[in-house]
């Protein structure tokens, strides 16, 4: 039995007040001090873990002011306060043992879009993504291009003043801010934008703090312009921070905007930008240059500049050797290999574009005739190819982008770390500084990657430790010491592209004394009681208090408290570094439905494996032993506790954020990292039911399987017996919401009427090679059995007609619910007897094929999960990958005809990535066309839509993505097919009719 765990946590007297005092007085958001919420927000895409006090989600700019104002008060002036935005930062920038102001979850809101005036407003929670996409249409964009553009908000890359690819000549995220609306900590509001010497003038004659912010940087401005002219390193990518050397405009302007962008949220509060949007290219070229050697393409940087490209961007031999073993591979081979060339170590991709095509095709004339002029010189590229088709071009950038993640997941307890990845020197000292750099860490036996912005200097580097080690993370700090010294002695900058942070230790070591004196009076005149995300950038002058240190609380500290054992067997979710690649903001991304719907990060892989992790440790100090639980144990029947028993346990806490999954498995293989949530959560839920009581929908899920056998023998019986109102409210008493109808006329009677083969294995065995070859054994499952017979009827006559000969092997249950509920007991007895059955049909050489994708992977993933190697001697195919299979060997003769569009299932789309292109190849090979959607999640997910506890998530995640793409009339919906019986039945639910099964609509074109 799980122990009862306690965090210990209390929250201090000043803070409880602050809180309640922010209720009192008309706070409208959330205010949320639950440990499972402030886990969530004590880290980010770094190595910190700082746990705040609370977290609150404002609705408005009113809970700012009344948020900032009354910790302004005398009383309250212990209170910390840091703004939050996707939660992306690789340096602890937002992170604070204080209170957290999330600005993600309402500050959401695109307010003007006028691309005629070149400008877009928008709340500080809007996402880059979702900026370019809603401006998309009008030929603009938001220029400043990231790598996690998908999730990475606004206010965040204001506060941090972003930069990635493209930034020579699109410059930083500052030089397309236009204007910013913040609160001050008084509560004020400030307005920024360039304004005259008169405008400044009756600016700083103000009596508040609005006034004296001007005047007090216009003091800081006169008395350090030439220090600031000469002592900084003249670089692109200097100045995140405090940004001196920019308000003043070339134009005679003043411009507070350049000091808040980048500032860290330690000055004010991003509650609206006003943004310049950049005319949208509408013609690209990329040339991917080959080289034998990584310091063949550094020092060819200088030489490609010249050609003026769009942005120029290195791969070194570690990440091409990492992506050569990835699914990602088979997409750029061939423009990134060649024959008879010298084995690939290194790749330099140099993108041309412009509104005008013959620009790009002279520029690329340019650069061609450069590389064939020193082709086969020492010390020069070995080849090259020019990418010009758009899925080639996207596919070469996803190569580039993918460098955490391919680095992330390379076997071994040391993990990339990020802490000295955004290095920048002038771009002409880049190849001595980096050849010092690698020596460095081949100094400390470290493994690395390299890739980023050679055109400006900068380049992504991020050793691999592991911090859950003492001496590793002792190691983190010193080499963090000497990058400091080997990039000053090359006039560079340790901060080029991903602010500070817990770096802010460094801020005096690179702007010298006296400049950051001056720094501090900023902070101080902004922030006189060093409330604002304290401790980064710089401290108040006359203040004591010190700068933030690396030395801050990491989550190594936490994680080297589970015992190996333990981490072991969770180490997906130990190894979760933050990237935060669940936090997609595409409505028509699978990741991660249940985020999106509610907004909260609890309720996302990232989420709920930090959470996991801090169970772990906590019951592993009270005993607990979570790896070896008796896996093999029959579950207690004796009556357990309820939740009531122990309201505080922060096992609860758990449970809460494991439920809200929908098990659509995308984690499991979109996470850079892997970190299957589904399989964590039935790992969990076996263990907090030896504590506590399940819920009886658990039970009545878990026994479905084996109670459709009996109530499929009177079906019409059945389904009235659950259709009248009291065995409907005996459903909700339970949890349920509704259950779908069973089939009148059953899959037995429809096989039967058509003469099928029964399942005989000692016959099977008997047939002649030849007729084995063209026998196929169908694996049964519940849905297209019970509920949807008339799929498994249609494959039979489809394989039957192309002259297969189809046998249905008997039903049996395949345990996806227990293994949802995590009756992993039960689970592992059904998986292993099943595997047994499977074993044997497949040793006899005969394909095995199932119908529902949801069931027929857990053959392919949960199966060998809990049973190892037993479960990896036989495959269950999905229909289409037979069928794609069988037709690319033998193309059909038989001809259907008919345009359609597939909704695939998300399971079947992140399990098997090629599952919808397969249904295409099918239906072309038979003379049929078939378009792909691009959808999310439907919200069905198996039991999770039939939950009363869940029913309105699942209405909202139908609602993001598939409603809008669901036609109206009735000749539309003909043409639309889903391949999953949730899928299917969520679109009965909520938009009106049912699609039919691809192999239906293949049924039907054939005759």
């Amino acid at each position: 039995m799980i122990p009862r765990l306690g965090t210990g946590e209390h929250l201090p007297e000043i803070y409880r007040a602050y809180l309640d005092r922010l209720r009192n007085e008309g706070f409208a958001g959330e205010i949320r001090s639950d440990y499972a919420t402030r886990l969530v927000t004590a880290t980010d895409n770094s190595v910190y873990q700082i746990m705040p006090q609370a977290v609150l989600y404002p609705k408005h700019e009113a809970d700012l002011v009344l948020a900032l104002g009354l910790a302004h008060r005398s009383e309250f002036r212990h209170v910390k306060l840091s703004p939050r935005g996707g939660g992306t930062g690789t340096n602890g920038q937002s992170l604070c043992d204080g209170v957290i102001l999330d600005l993600s979850r309402h500050f959401r809101t695109i307010l003007e879009i006028a691309p005629e005036s070149g400008f877009a407003r928008v709340q500080p929670g809007v996402v880059l993504d979702q900026l370019n996409t809603a401006v998309s249409p009008h030929g603009v964009f938001f220029a400043p291009e990231l790598s996690p553009a998908n999730r990475a908000t606004l206010g965040g890359m204001i506060n941090t003043d972003a930069s990635g690819k493209g930034s020579r000549i699109y410059g930083k995220t500052s030089d397309h801010v236009l204007e910013l609306r913040c609160v001050l900590m008084d509560g004020s509001v400030l307005t920024t934008r360039p304004i005259t010497r008169e405008e400044l003038e009756r600016e700083s004659a103000r009596p508040d703090m609005v006034g004296q912010i001007h005047r007090e940087v216009r003091r800081v401005l006169e008395r350090s312009r030439e220090r600031i002219r000469t002592e900084l390193p003249r670089l692109k990518r200097f100045l995140t921070g405090y940004d001196l050397a920019h308000i003043e405009r070339e134009d005679g302007l003043f411009d507070l905007s350049r000091l808040i962008t980048g500032s860290e949220g330690t000055l004010a509060i991003v509650t609206e930008a006003k943004l310049k949007l950049t005319p949208k290219p509408k013609y690209k070229k990329l040339v991917a240059i080959r080289y034998h050697q990584f310091d063949d393409a550094l020092r060819a940087a200088g030489r490609l500049v010249s050609t003026n490209p769009a942005a120029i961007e290195t791969i070194d031999d570690t990440i091409v050797h990492l992506a050569q073993g990835n699914v990602m591979w088979h997409a750029v081979a061939h423009l990134v290999t060649a024959t008879g060339e010298p084995s690939l170590a290194a790749i330099n991709l140099v993108q041309y574009e412009s509104h005008d095509a013959t620009v790009v095709d002279e520029k690329i004339r340019e650069l061609e005739a450069l590389l064939d002029a020193e082709r086969g010189q020492p010390g020069h590229s070995t080849g090259y190819t020019t990418a010009v088709a758009a899925q080639d071009i996207a596919a070469l950038w996803r190569l580039r982008e993918s460098g955490v993640g391919l680095l992330g997941n390379a076997p071994g307890p040391r993990r990339p770390v990020p802490f000295v990845e955004d290095t920048a020197v002038p771009p002409e000292r880049l190849a001595d500084y980096i050849r010092e750099f690698r020596a460095l860490l081949d100094s400390h036996g470290l493994r690395y990657g390299m890739f980023g912005h050679v055109d400006v200097g900068c380049l992504h580097v991020r050793p691999a430790l592991d911090v859950r080690d003492p001496e590793d993370e002792e190691l983190l700090h010193h080499i963090s010491d000497q990058v400091v010294e080997l990039v000053k002695k090359y006039g560079g900058v340790l901060w080029g592209e991903h602010g500070r942070g817990y770096r802010s230790q460094y801020t005096p070591t690179f702007f010298g004394p006296e400049l950051y004196e001056e720094l501090r009076v900023v902070k101080g005149t902004f922030d006189p009681h060093n409330q604002l995300n304290p401790g980064k950038l710089a401290t108040p002058s006359k203040s004591g208090e010190r700068l933030v240190s690396l030395r801050a609380s990491k989550r190594g500290t936490f994680d080297r408290q589970i015992p190996a054992p333990v981490q072991a067997k969770y180490e997906v979710s130990i190894a979760c570094n933050g990237n935060g690649a669940c936090f997609d903001w595409n409505p028509d991304s699978v990741m991660c439905p249940s985020s999106k719907v509610t907004h909260d990060r609890i309720h996302s892989p990232k989420g709920r494996a930090g959470i996991l992790r801090e169970w772990l440790r906590l019951a592993t100090a009270q005993g607990h032993d979570a790896a070896t639980l008796e896996r093999e144990r029959a579950p207690e029947l004796e009556l357990l506790s309820s939740r009531a028993d122990d309201p505080s346990d922060f096992s609860h806490e758990v449970y809460d954020a494991m439920s809200g999954c929908l098990a659509c498995k995308a984690c499991a293989t979109h996470c850079p990292i892997k970190v299957d949530v589904p399989t964590l959560r039935a790992e969990f839920l076996e263990q907090y039911h030896t504590r506590y009581r399940r819920p009886l929908k658990d039970y009545f899920t878990a026994a479905l399987e084996t109670l459709l056998r009996v109530l499929v023998l009177w079906p019409r019986l059945s389904n009235w017996f659950m259709s009248i109102a009291p065995s409907r409210a005996l459903l909700r008493w339970v949890g349920l919401v509704d259950t779908p109808p069973l089939a009148e006329r059953t899959l037995a009677r429809g096989l039967a009427e058509r003469g099928a083969e029964r399942f005989d294995l000692a016959r099977l065995a008997a047939l002649s090679p030849e007729e084995k070859a063209r026998t196929v054994v169908v694996v049964q499952d519940a849905f297209t059995t019970f509920y949807e017979p008339g799929v498994a009827l249609s494959a039979y006559d489809v394989l039957t007609k192309l002259g297969r000969r189809v046998v249905f092997a008997p039903f049996r249950e395949n345990g996806k619910a227990l293994h949802i509920k995590g009756f992993l007991h039960w689970f592992r007895r059904l998986a292993r007897r099943n595997s047994d059955m499977l074993r044997e049909v497949a040793a006899l050489g005969v394909p095995l094929i199932g119908l529902e994708p949801a069931v027929t992977l857990t053959y392919r993933d949960e199966y060998p999960h809990e049973l190892g190697a037993e479960a990896k001697e036989y495959r269950v195919e999905l229909l289409q990958e037979y069928l794609s299979r069988w037709f690319a060997a033998e193309p059909p003769t038989a001809r259907g005809a008919g345009t359609y569009r597939l909704f695939g299932h998300c399971t079947e789309r992140t399990a098997s990535p090629r599952s919808q292109l397969e249904w295409q190849k099918v239906f072309g090979a038979l003379g049929a066309e078939l378009a792909l959607e691009n959808t999310g999640c439907c919200g069905m997910c198996g039991v999770f839509g039939h939950e009363a506890e869940h029913y309105e998530e699942s209405k909202g995640v139908f609602a993001m993505s598939w409603e809008p793409k669901l036609p109206a009339d009735d000749s539309g919906r003909k043409a639309v097919l889903a391949t999953g019986h949730s899928c299917r039945s969520q679109v009965k639910r909520f938009g009106g009719f049912v699609p039919k099964h691809p192999i239906e609509a293949l049924a039907a074109a054939l005759d």
